[in-house]
């Protein structure tokens, strides 16, 4: 009898470890079959499906934190794609009104900064940059203009600039200008230069500009501007006739020049200037208002030019091609002046030149570029130059240029 009972214990404990052993079986299938099913369900989810890709769903909202790496970290803490940013909407097209910056490129560039400052351009509302560059001659009275082998930017990386700012959706105007530096020794600037032989100075000036104008025509860039501020110059008509024709042979795109800005009485006499297509003006006209001075004591200092500039201005396209001036209290006095040693830093009168500025150039105009930003050189917060980036002036363009509010990282609370 007991050997019995044991017995009958034995296959009741066989039958507990057969069925347990087959509940294991089943707990790991139902997990695993749930886990499949889990998977279908989150990849079926749009925000997962673009988290994989490295893309945010369309109309995804997202909560994101910067990390030190420049990566981003859901509310878990696990690192996700970093999102492109959504691009800004800009007010002007180019074809609406020329919102633009001047990019001064000595030396061979660093494209990596370069690309960098074309997407701050474009997203602070821009449409368009000129990229101005040096060229030479050894003084005054030289009849000969030349490139420079260090300080003139190769024609190659000229390409990859031009190339990169279009990535960036901005209209380029290529710039090349005379440097001024062999010039100032012997107290002279570009608008008072005397070629001993003018004729040889013109083919020498031509043989350059080609260069350059066949780039541009590769590139489909813009515009062209053929000159600067050469005020000593701009009397020889028939010379600056034959320039443009023998441009327009190598480029199919506008040709502009920039006047300065104390000789527009007289561009309406020019011949040459019904052969362009557009009226450069490098606007750096002294607006008489106290150092304090706020964005309404600008405007009205303003109207002093203003009346008359569309009367002496005779052609129905009119670009300012410079206009800007350095953060320091007063210097709308004197736009020009790249310094004013003595004077105080005032970012905020920057920007009210800024505002003013644009309020007063733009019904007379089809494009402000506002100088300008050197490739060269860090701008940050502390820097004082012609720079308008990473202080209130920047603020003053974005409110200018960008439809309702920046945008930026779409983010939930």
């Amino acid at each position: 009898m007991i050997s019995y009972s044991l017995h009958c214990l034995d296959i009741f404990d066989k039958g507990i470890e057969w069925v347990m052993n087959k509940m294991r079986i089943s707990v790991v299938v139902c997990a695993v079959l749930a886990l499949i099913l889990f998977v279908q369900f989150e990849l079926d989810d749009p925000r997962i499906r673009h988290h994989i890709s490295g893309q945010p769903a369309e109309g995804q909202t997202v909560t994101i934190i910067q990390s030190s790496e420049d990566e981003y970290i859901n509310r878990s803490g696990a690192r996700q794609f970093t999102p492109e940013p959504k691009p800004p909407d800009r007010k002007y097209e180019v074809g609406e009104f020329q919102a633009g910056m001047n990019l001064l490129v000595y030396g061979q560039p660093d494209l990596e900064r370069a690309g960098i400052y074309f997407k701050q351009f474009r997203e602070i509302g821009m449409n368009s940059v000129t990229i101005t560059f040096p060229f030479y001659q050894s003084g005054w009275q030289a009849s000969e203009v030349s490139a420079d082998a260090v300080m003139t930017p190769s024609l190659s990386s000229l390409d990859s600039l031009i190339k990169a700012a279009q990535r960036e959706e901005l209209s380029v105007m290529l710039r090349p200008t005379m440097d001024e530096q062999s010039l100032i020794a012997t107290g002279h600037w570009r608008g008072q230069i005397q070629p001993g032989d003018p004729a040889a100075w013109f083919d020498s000036y031509q043989s350059l500009l080609l260069e350059y104008a066949e780039l541009a025509e590769a590139n489909e860039v813009s515009y062209f501007n053929i000159g600067t501020e050469l005020n000593s110059m701009e009397s020889y008509s028939d010379k600056w006739i034959e320039l443009i024709n023998a441009i327009r042979g190598r480029y199919s795109g506008d040709l502009i020049y920039s006047f300065n800005w104390d000789t527009v009485e007289s561009v309406s006499s020019l011949n040459f200037v019904q052969h362009l297509d557009h009226v450069g003006i490098d606007a750096y006209f002294p607006l008489d208002a106290p150092d304090s001075a706020d964005v309404e004591e600008l405007s009205a200092a303003w109207e002093q030019w203003t009346v008359d500039l569309s009367k002496q201005l005779d052609h129905p396209s009119v670009i300012i091609t410079e206009a800007g001036m350095i953060p320091v209290a007063g210097a709308h006095r004197t736009p020009y002046a790249w310094s004013m040693p003595d004077g105080v830093v005032d970012r905020q009168a920057q920007a009210n030149y800024y505002s003013a500025t644009f309020s007063a150039l733009k019904p007379l105009s089809k494009g402000i570029y506002w100088w300008g930003v050197a490739l060269d050189q860090e701008v940050d917060v502390e820097t004082v130059d012609y720079s308008p980036l990473h202080g209130p002036a920047e603020d003053v363009i974005r409110k200018l240029l960008l439809k309702g509010e920046p945008t930026g990282w779409i983010v939930v609370p």
